[in-house]
Parts: structure tokens; C-alpha cells; sequence
């Protein structure tokens, strides 16, 4: 996975190039200038270690953790992890993005990323399967609210980790899948509506949503209808709510102008 990070910039001219022509690849780089979000300008000035993004995903990211930075503002400091930290250049950029107070810790399970733990941001060397190292590293951060899953990009290990973590987040949290079109992949172990890939699995978690209202009892695994709130789609980008739920109530207000 390294050794393509560090070609894809190469790999990606060249797709421009013979795919669709030159005009595509300078489209491409032009693109930045339509990206007007906060954390758009802090990657863009970042000039720290080496951090790798895809232009799109940048404002998704305003969109979706922008509340919990006005949240950890105002109260108690957010608490995020982020598995897969390559270089890491985006655990600097979101200390920059989440402020000072908050907790923010790296997982990456190359040895070398060793080098990069600090007090400020600590980087943790394990197994996003690994349940027991997982756990023990929530239990450093004293709780978990926001988790970023920019690992593998491997469907069993993203469903793995999914399994293990989303439980830990607290009521409120947030589980950020990245790269998801990986799921179509087979060298990850996706493909078109393969089970098991994170893309089928938040189909399943829509499905478990609605459980309230299913006229049959269905016999695969559902997550708890109380325990996900919302699931959203992206371009190779899922992010599932943390929401404790009761079951819907209705009512009718007003005054019936048929009488009945």
C-alpha cells in the first residue's frame, strides 16, 4: 500500500493522459480552485510531513467533522482516531482543523510510523484487526468519538475494525470509512455487491435502521436499530452516526377540516 501511494501521483498522470487526454490531468489539478472549505485551505498551505488526499473528500470533511470541532469548542475535547497514518501529514493537519484540546491519536500497523509518535500526537504500532490492541488504545484516549479507518482499505479488515470499534464510540460519535471504492476491487477483496465489502455493510446498516418497520423477521445480522442513527454515502467515503433511538412515535396535531 505504501509503494502505491507513492506512485499513484505517476500512475494518475498517466491514466490522464492516454484515458482522456492532456486537458483531463490539467482539469484535474485546476480542480483545487473550486474546493472552498476549511480544511481545503489547511491541506493546500500545509507544508509539514507529507500528507495524501483526494481533492473531493476535503470538503466532505467540513461536513462532517465541522460540528464536532464547534462541539469541542464548547465543551468536552473530541476525542479522534485515525488508523492509517502513512507519513503523517494528516494527524498534523487535524490538529490544526480540531484545535489544541483535542485528543487525537494515530494507528498504522508499519513499524516505521514509529518515528512519528509524540507526546502531542501519539501513533500507536498494531493491528486494526486486533481487538485487544484496539481496545487498550480507546482506553488511552479515554473514549472514542470520531474514528477514521484510512488503513488497509481491505473489506475484511475494515469490517473487522468496524466491529470492534463502532460499539466503543461514544452516543453521538462518528465512523468514517475512507477509500471505499476499494469494495469493488478484488485485489482488496471487494467486488461489484460482494458481501462482507464496507460498501454492502452500510447497506446492511440502512437495512437495520428500518428494522422498526420490516413485515417479516429477517434472518441475516442486523445492527441495532438503537445504535445507528444515520448512514451517509460519498464518493469512496461512508460515515456511520452513533445515536441511541427509540422507536418512532406518531401523532397528528391540528384540527381535521373533514371532520373525521
Amino acid at each position: 500500500m505504501n509503494l502505491w501511494r507513492q506512485i499513484r501521483p505517476l500512475a494518475l498522470r498517466i491514466y490522464y493522459l492516454f484515458a482522456d487526454g492532456p486537458r483531463a490531468f490539467e482539469a484535474a489539478e485546476n480542480s483545487v480552485a473550486d474546493l472552498s472549505s476549511e480544511f481545503s485551505a489547511l491541506f493546500f498551505q500545509h507544508s509539514g510531513r507529507v500528507c495524501d488526499k483526494w481533492h473531493h473528500y476535503l470538503p466532505v470533511y467540513d461536513r462532517l467533522f465541522g460540528p464536532f470541532r464547534s462541539a469541542s469548542k464548547e465543551g468536552a475535547p473530541i476525542r479522534f482516531l485515525e488508523i492509517g497514518v502513512w507519513r503523517g501529514g494528516s494527524l498534523e493537519i487535524w490538529r490544526k482543523f480540531f484545535g489544541g484540546s483535542a485528543v487525537i491519536h494515530g494507528i498504522d500497523r508499519d513499524e516505521s510510523c514509529a518515528a512519528l509518535n509524540t507526546s502531542d500526537l501519539p501513533v500507536h504500532i498494531g493491528s486494526q484487526t486486533d481487538q485487544d490492541f484496539l481496545a487498550n488504545v480507546v482506553n488511552q484516549m479515554e473514549g472514542l468519538d470520531i474514528v477514521l479507518d484510512d488503513g488497509s482499505h481491505r473489506a475484511r479488515d475494515q469490517r473487522k475494525t468496524f466491529d470492534v470499534l463502532f460499539p466503543l464510540l461514544s452516543d453521538g460519535g462518528l465512523y468514517v470509512i475512507e477509500d471505499t471504492h476499494t469494495s469493488y476491487w478484488w485485489s482488496y477483496g471487494g467486488g461489484f455487491r460482494k458481501p462482507g465489502t464496507a460498501i454492502e455493510m452500510a447497506k446492511s446498516l440502512v437495512d437495520g435502521m428500518h428494522s422498526w418497520y420490516h413485515r417479516f423477521p429477517v434472518k441475516r445480522k442486523m445492527w441495532a436499530k438503537t445504535d445507528v442513527n444515520a448512514v451517509h454515502f460519498f464518493d469512496s467515503i461512508i460515515a456511520i452516526e452513533k445515536k441511541r433511538r427509540i422507536p418512532p412515535v406518531r401523532s397528528n396535531r391540528g384540527v381535521d377540516p373533514f371532520g373525521a
